[in-house]
């Protein structure tokens, strides 16, 4: 039975980290290490927080705390988890949700059968009152090949990071997480799609997202810079999709920036944002409308 290490960076949610951690010791699977990447920095309030919240865990033997010296950012924070880990899997938690009790023991056990590099299961949204929001289902066959995940990533994004598991020098290989401003995720499985890695899917819903107000959604200017990249990158891939399918790239790229404008309150930009999205696609827009109802008003 290999070890699995779970990487949970944590920045500024002291109050949601008990519970992340918590619902990885009450995993069914028992060889695992936790890796809590604390990206608070010296010196700060929330550091001094984490430091007296991290005491209960200080005897356990499946908990490791790692202090950042200063604030890195989401994808160095698990970078650095990645090369301290010492499990032959790697999977990951982001701080504020949690896995359901028989998730890695599914997805291990899944990977070991199959002789996956890589597993991506299906996922679950809430908002803080426990309130399903939206389901995510991965809409590639359970042995996707090369083209058919680029189209399907291009066009649904196969993300998130909570229902990703690598076998840990697979992952190491490519280079872990790449440090831009957001989007690390889609860009990762990018990475991995490219690489060839041997990919399975998992339809189950074993992890739950999430959403306290308006924090995931709208991430600003970041969120902004993030879409530009993936914009960038997708057309690159162009040549995989038809021109329906390159519309609705194209429209789901213009909504999430509509999207991203009105919790912004940039009503102008929205607006225009919305037209190109529009042009586009108008089915693709009111669906995607539909997904992403739940986390406009969460």
């Amino acid at each position: 039975m290999n070890k699995v290490s779970i990487i949970i960076p944590t920045y500024r949610r002291t109050e949601y980290i008990d519970r992340a951690i918590s619902s990885v010791l009450g995993q069914t699977y028992p060889n695992i290490e936790i890796i809590v990447v604390d990206d608070n920095g010296d010196g700060t309030p929330e550091r001094d927080k984490m430091i007296n919240m991290m005491e209960k865990y200080k005897n356990n033997p499946k908990v490791r705390y790692i202090k950042n010296d200063i604030n890195l950012g989401g994808a160095a924070a698990r970078n650095v988890g990645i090369d301290q880990s010492t499990g032959c899997y790697i999977t990951f938690l982001d701080d504020d949700d949690e896995y359901m009790p028989t998730k890695i023991e599914v997805q291990y056990n899944e990977m070991i059968k199959h002789g996956w590099d890589v597993s991506i299961m299906d996922g679950a949204t809430y908002n803080s009152k426990g309130e399903l929001l939206s389901r995510k289902k991965q809409r590639i066959s359970q042995n996707p090949g090369y083209e058919e995940l680029i189209v399907a990533h291009l066009l649904h994004r196969l993300t998130n990071t909570n229902t990703f598991m690598y076998k840990s020098g697979r992952l190491r290989a490519i280079g872990g997480f790449d440090d831009i401003v957001a989007g690390q995720e889609y860009i990762l499985m990018l990475k991995t799609i490219n690489a060839r890695l041997n990919l399975g899917y998992i339809p189950q819903t074993l992890v739950s997202c999430y959403i306290y107000g308006s924090e995931r959604l709208s991430t600003g200017v970041k969120k902004l810079i993030a879409e530009k990249i993936i914009m960038k990158e997708n057309r690159k891939y162009f040549k995989y999709l038809n021109g329906n399918q390159r519309r609705q790239v194209l429209c789901r790229h213009h909504s999430v920036l509509c999207f991203v404008q009105l919790k912004r309150r940039k009503f102008v930009q929205a607006f225009g944002q919305a037209i190109s999205a529009f042009i586009c696609s108008p089915i693709q827009m009111y669906r995607l409308y539909l997904e992403y109802k739940g986390k406009l008003t969460a």
